[in-house]
């Protein structure tokens, strides 16, 4: 069963998720992080699954493999993240983070919960609950 979306929902969604990318943004220059948000989630895929391919973080992004190729290098530059040749493909690569990358996501991810705790303060538990399974209930009729 469809209902008629509240004009105001889409709207205050986008608000609140800028609410939080800006957030996030300043807490990683206040820590002198020269990454975006976008960044940490690449830093997290890729050290969640060490070795994989650029073509494979791509899909899981949404992105195409330029974008990708672009945002590694800068990576790259930066000591976070290294390339090796597939062993079993030479035309490919396998991504993984560095030491470096490992210390950097850890940070990140600390400033990730501290931004979200802070976000969703004013809900008590029962709240954060519920929204936590309308926002699931929503995903799911939607799953693949």
């Amino acid at each position: 069963m469809t209902h008629s979306v509240n004009p105001e929902l889409p709207q205050t969604l986008t608000e609140v998720l800028d609410h939080l990318r800006e957030r996030l943004q300043e807490q990683l220059c206040a820590e002198g992080i020269d990454l975006t948000p976008p960044d940490i989630r690449l830093l997290e895929l890729i050290g969640a699954d060490a070795g994989q391919s650029l073509q494979s973080l791509g899909r899981k992004l949404c992105r195409d493999k330029a974008l990708i190729t672009r945002k590694i290098r800068e990576m790259e530059s930066l000591g976070l993240v290294r390339r090796e040749r597939n062993p079993d493909d030479q035309r490919s690569f396998q991504l993984f983070l560095t030491e470096t990358g490992k210390s950097v996501g850890e940070r990140t991810q600390a400033i990730l919960a501290r931004t979200h705790d802070d976000l969703f303060a004013p809900l008590d538990d029962a709240e954060q609950q519920l929204l936590m399974r309308l926002l699931q209930q929503c995903l799911a009729a939607h799953a693949e």
